[in-house]
């Protein structure tokens, strides 16, 4: 009877985690404490200790599995997330989802977030807890909340690969809501395609949910987008928000929330972060009265993980050594074991001793071909260089595979097309090898991205700006560096705290067996050291990088002369800023009333209030003395270029002193008008905001923009990257010996991490800009098809294509050397709508791709299919 009850209670549960309910009924509890409390009875009047015991506890069981069901988390919310959750449940779902991960049950029903009226929400979780899942959710309700306004959601990620990845993860799940979808590229500036996706008039095409960077939405929003979007922003999704006390871009990203917190009048804020120790006061500064902040740091991690030091150690027979692990810290103390283990067998990869004694990347190579029988590893290195020669390590018999007929081998086909047979990424691939850092192209680490999440790859080698990529599921992260690569000396840093443990987070995943394990390779007892001092250090609490500025300004005596510090990349977002808000305000009286109110929305003038109140006040008053320089002057400038008021200012100057023709912005400016475009790019080098990716990319070799101007032409009129790099970065700056050897994987690092790390969203930004100094209030009296024109032209240059039809297709994930060819083979059309493109790009079939491309087309169609996720 017992066993019978047992039995009964297993359906009954089992038809309510797959369907919601039980016999068309939802009180799942009292159904199921029925059926348990008759089978402990039973046990009971039989005397059966042990099965009573057994009952007892899976009746506790079952309870659990019902608290964390994601019928019981999301009933009776609203109609929208009731079909999102039918959806993620479905039968023909290849993965449906029906358990809440604990961090998200509590966020979403113990916390209160599904049914939450709060305005701002911090929420702090460990890597690998599912915040994007949440995210999703509390999209749901504010779509819900706004869905008389045709309220819209900007989702905000910090990279361009992050972007892409979130863009196809919500377009999966929100298919069958109907939901629209739609990302903007991190070039700032919108282009005609961009403008007509925004503008969209038909309802059923309409985004819902935008996703870009906060660069960009932060240009859109100044430029007045949510104007002529026509409706209200409703809710700010912040991806990695520990951005926020990031030195180069956290100052930008807190501006943006200020601003919209002051413009939006509907603007709801979930900021998602791994490690925010001072979340309410984050959650707070945006919103005083309707604020919640979200922290299970501490009570859960997703898979038990072990931080350990690899070391090697020489062996008794000539060049042999093996791998051991100290452990340094876990996440339970049932895994720290006292001394050191050995794994693996001995010579891994066959290196000998003399190889690995003195080197960190050799170790770290040979400890991932241990652990990499458990699943794919990471391993991280300080530079590309070093990534190439780790990755070497790898290609021994014991990793070959065959790629014949499977994605490898287009994408192998690809990378040869594409970067050259010199590349050495191409025969990786035959032994499951990756290679990810910034000198390759976007489409190359985009695929690279796509064969680590689907586990086609042992090994990912990667340099340790990885820590803010994208969601890598991985078994095990190796760090043969703990450092990044700094451009001043010593030329190195160590990675703060929040980078390690946001990385070694991707270790011991929920869906990667039952242990992670990170290890950092030590060639000897003194980097044993600094390596376990480096595990040790804490995350600190999130500050806003204002603070340091005014300090900074403050020790030199500069706080009350913000002129002379806007050549400054901090400096330039806060006066842009202000500038913004003095010409929203309209009132150069009001401005002065309200000055501190408004310094009092960022969250780095309240730290400073609160903490060095000499600072503040000296702060305030360089504001009043900035006001007094910028009275009167034509400031929607400032928020159409992107540039402080003394850089517009001083570019005017210069465009009256060079007298560009009135005829410039035309097609031809990309091949019969070079030297127009020389003199245009000898003006953003002149400017502060632009100049020193501009310089980097000429190595720093004149400023007439002759060099960018050749870059640019070649760029866009699609001349191959081998090249390019051949040409342009071969060879040393100055260097004369015509038949000098050139490494080919040296000069394509340099070309993709010049082209597509510098040049592309620097000079297309810079070409926006100078349109805005140029056509003025004349540019929004041209027709709109002619208005289109105009705006594709920088982004020709941020998508190195030279037609409005190859830019859409662009924009739709289709690579470079594909895009004209094939918007030719279809007969894309220049005013055809982005929906509707994207429509018939789908519908292709390879078929189509090889009438334009030849052979190579069925590769290029396959990898074209994995970027957009198809």
């Amino acid at each position: 009877m017992a066993h019978y009850h047992l039995a009964k209670a297993a359906e009954i549960l089992g038809i309510y985690l797959g369907q919601g309910s039980a016999d068309g009924h939802y009180d799942i509890r009292e159904q199921l404490e029925a059926q348990f409390d008759r089978a402990v009875g039973a046990c009971a009047r039989g005397q059966l200790i042990e099965r009573e015991t057994m009952s007892r506890l899976l009746a506790r069981t079952a309870r659990a599995m019902v608290d964390s069901s994601i019928w019981t988390v999301t009933r009776a919310v609203n109609s929208r997330v009731t079909r999102f959750v039918e959806s993620l449940t479905a039968r023909d779902r290849r993965r449906p989802i029906f358990e809440m991960l604990p961090p998200q049950r509590r966020t979403l029903r113990e916390e209160g977030l599904l049914g939450s009226g709060h305005r701002s929400v911090v929420v702090s979780l460990p890597t690998s807890s599912g915040k994007t899942f949440i995210a999703e959710f509390r999209i749901l309700q504010a779509l819900n909340q706004f869905d008389q306004e045709k309220g819209w959601v900007a989702y905000l990620a910090p990279t361009r690969a992050l972007v892409n990845q979130l863009t196809r993860r919500l377009r999966h799940d929100f298919a069958q809501l109907g939901l629209v979808v739609e990302k903007v590229s991190p070039a700032l500036e919108v282009d005609g395609l961009e403008a007509g996706m925004l503008t969209e008039a038909d309802q059923a095409q309409q985004f819902r949910i935008l996703v870009t960077t906060p660069e960009k939405l932060d240009l859109m929003l100044r430029g007045g987008w949510e104007d002529r979007i026509g409706r209200p922003l409703t809710l700010a999704v912040v991806d990695e928000a520990h951005g926020l006390a990031s030195e180069n871009r956290g100052l930008k990203l807190e501006l943006l929330l200020a601003t919209m917190n002051r413009e939006c009048r509907y603007a709801q804020f979930l900021l998602l972060t791994p490690f925010i120790h001072n979340g309410a006061e984050i959650a707070r500064w945006l919103s005083p009265d309707s604020n919640k902040s979200i922290d299970l740091g501490v009570d859960w991690t997703p898979n038990d993980r072990v931080v350990a030091i690899a070391r090697a150690h020489q062996g008794d027979g000539r060049g042999e050594f093996s791998v051991a692990l100290r452990t340094r810290h876990t996440s339970r103390n049932t895994l720290d074991i006292p001394e050191e283990i050995g794994i693996g067998e001995p010579r891994p990869l066959g290196l000998a001793w003399s190889a690995v004694k003195n080197s960190p990347g050799k170790i770290a190579a040979a400890t991932a071909q241990v652990l990499k029988k458990r699943g794919t590893v990471i391993v991280l290195a300080d530079t590309p260089a070093a990534t190439w020669s780790i990755a070497d390590a790898f290609k021994v018999e014991e990793n070959k595979r065959p790629l014949d007929g499977d994605d490898l081998g287009h994408v192998q086909r690809f990378l040869v097309d594409e970067m050259g047979q010199d590349f050495p990424l191409a025969s990786l691939l035959e032994y499951g090898v990756g290679v990810h850092h910034a000198g390759m192209s976007d489409d190359t680490r985009a695929l690279v991205e796509w064969l680590t999440e689907n586990d086609r790859l042992g090994v990912l080698v990667a340099t340790t700006t990885i820590a803010q990529g994208v969601n890598f599921p991985v078994s095990g992260v190796v760090f043969a560096s703990h450092q990044y690569r700094s451009r001043t000396f010593p030329y190195r840093t160590e990675m703060p705290p929040e980078d390690f443990w946001n990385i070694a987070g991707r270790a011991g995943r929920v869906d990667q067996g039952d242990l992670g394990v990170v290890a950092l390779a030590a060639q000897d007892d003194t980097k044993q050291q600094v390596l376990e001092e480096f595990i040790n250090a804490s995350v600190g609490e999130l500050n806003s990088t204002l603070i340091d500025m005014v300090e900074q300004a403050v020790n030199v005596g500069s706080i009350l002369n913000l002129e002379s510090l806007s050549h400054q990349p901090g400096w330039s977002a806060f006066v842009q800023y202000l500038a913004h808000t003095y010409r929203q305000i309209g009132s150069h009286d009001l401005f002065a009333a309200e000055v501190e109110q408004i310094l009092r929305g960022t969250l780095g003038f309240q730290a400073l209030r609160k903490n060095h109140k000499g600072w503040a006040d000296a702060l305030v008053w360089g504001v009043y003395a900035y006001a007094e320089r910028i009275k009167g002057k034509p400031l929607a400038l400032v928020d159409a270029t992107g540039f402080s008021w003394e850089s517009v200012n001083a570019t005017l100057a210069r465009l009256g002193q060079e007298k560009l023709p009135d005829d410039i912005w035309s097609a031809e400016l990309f091949a019969g008008r070079r030297d127009d475009l020389r003199r245009m790019m000898g003006l953003l080098l002149q400017v502060p905001e632009l100049r020193e990716p501009l310089e980097d990319v000429t190595g720093g070799a004149g400023s007439d923009g002759d060099k960018l101007a050749r870059i640019l032409c070649d760029w866009v009129q699609g001349r191959p990257l081998t090249d390019m790099a051949s040409e342009y970065f071969g060879k040393n700056v100055g260097q004369e010996d015509e038949e000098a050897a050139t490494d080919p994987v040296a000069a394509m690092t340099d070309c993709c991490r010049n082209i597509f790390g510098r040049l592309t969203q620097t000079a297309s930004w810079g070409l926006s800009a100078l349109q805005s100094l140029t056509l003025g209030s004349a540019f929004d009296a041209l027709p709109l098809n002619e208005q289109k024109s105009l705006r594709n032209l920088p982004a020709r240059v941020y998508y190195g294509v030279n037609s409005d039809e190859a830019i859409a297709l662009r924009l739709l994930g289709v690579p470079r050397s594909a895009a004209p060819v094939l918007s030719a083979s279809l007969g894309i059309g220049a005013d055809e709508p982005l929906h509707q493109i994207r429509a018939r790009l789908r519908a292709t079939d390879v078929g189509e791709w090889i009438a334009a491309m030849g052979e190579r087309g069925e590769s290029y169609h396959r990898v074209w299919s994995i970027m957009e996720g198809d």
